[in-house]
């Protein structure tokens, strides 16, 4: 879902826009919270990129892979 909330930065106020769960996106381009001068009539819409991905962070089947390069075996 995409939050919009009112913030005050240096006396001036900005619209900031964020979701909780993914990236925001205007024409084209993922962020992960936008925030514009607050008359700027920016539009965002939610992506399908999960917010807080990491591309470095090992998943389960980087475990087993690795596990599996050791001579390990497991069943399901």
């Amino acid at each position: 879902m995409i939050y919009t909330e009112t913030i005050t930065l240096n006396g001036k106020q900005y619209q900031r826009t964020y979701s909780d769960t993914y990236m925001v996106e205007r024409d084209g381009v993922l962020y992960s919270e936008a925030i514009d001068p607050f008359d700027s009539g920016r539009a965002y819409t939610e992506s399908d990129t999960l917010l807080h991905t990491d591309a470095n962070e090992a998943t389960d089947a980087d475990y087993q892979a690795a596990l599996e390069e050791m001579g390990c075996s497991f069943d399901d």
